[in-house]
Parts: structure tokens; C-alpha cells; sequence
């Protein structure tokens, strides 16, 4: 099986804030509970797309944050996703599609990493 993993690089700041949210309850000034806080795609070099995304639970005051990465065919049809997880930073994956796993690992990056991602958007 072909196993396809690319790098997504996030500023310190962005990194640690989110990481607090996932934490600590963002509070509903920093959520309306439905809104992702964070949701970015990296797209592999076969067209298939994972979404990393930061998502608020329903009370924003009580509980923290939850993680996700989901994957998309290059026509934007749902195939997978991970687990629901507790931090921001690592790795999102392995997600199993048409003989091949992906998978995505957030980092914090420097200004130029984050700024010069052709494949993140």
C-alpha cells in the first residue's frame, strides 16, 4: 500500500493559540460553538485533499475544542476521517483510500514555511 504524508506549517502563534483552545473552553467570544476555529486543506500530488480542522463544541464555555483531519477526493467527495483528537500539533492520519494511506503533520513553522506552502490553502 502507498502511504502519501505531507507537512502543514502554522505560525507559533497560531499554534498556541489553538493548542490553548483545544486545552482550555475557548469561551463563546472566541466561538459560536458551529463556526471551525482553524480549516486548512494540503493537497497530495494525486489530487486527494486532507482538511485539517480545529472545531468548537456545541458550549464553547464548558468544553474544549476537538481535532479532526478529513480526506477528500479530488472532486470533493468525502472518503475518511481520523479519529476526533485533543491537540493541534502532530499527525493526522492514516487515512485508508483507493489503495493508499494519508496522513498530514501539523508543525509550527518560521514565517517563510508557513508563507510558502504550495500545498496548503
Amino acid at each position: 500500500m502507498k502511504r502519501k504524508h505531507g507537512t502543514m506549517y502554522v505560525s507559533t502563534n497560531q499554534a498556541a493559540v489553538l493548542t490553548a483552545f483545544c486545552n482550555t473552553p475557548p469561551g463563546w467570544d472566541n466561538s459560536d460553538g458551529e463556526t471551525c476555529l482553524f480549516d486548512k486543506e494540503y493537497t497530495f500530488d494525486d489530487g486527494m485533499r486532507m482538511a485539517i480542522q480545529v472545531c468548537p463544541s456545541t458550549d464553547p464555555s464548558e468544553e474544549s475544542c476537538w481535532t479532526q483531519g478529513v480526506l477528500f477526493d479530488p472532486a470533493g467527495n468525502e472518503c475518511g476521517c481520523t479519529d476526533c483528537g485533543e491537540s493541534f500539533l502532530g499527525e493526522y492520519g492514516w487515512i485508508e483510500c483507493d489503495g493508499a494511506e494519508y496522513t498530514v503533520t501539523v508543525k509550527v513553522g518560521s514565517k517563510a514555511q508557513v508563507r510558502n506552502q504550495p500545498n496548503v490553502h
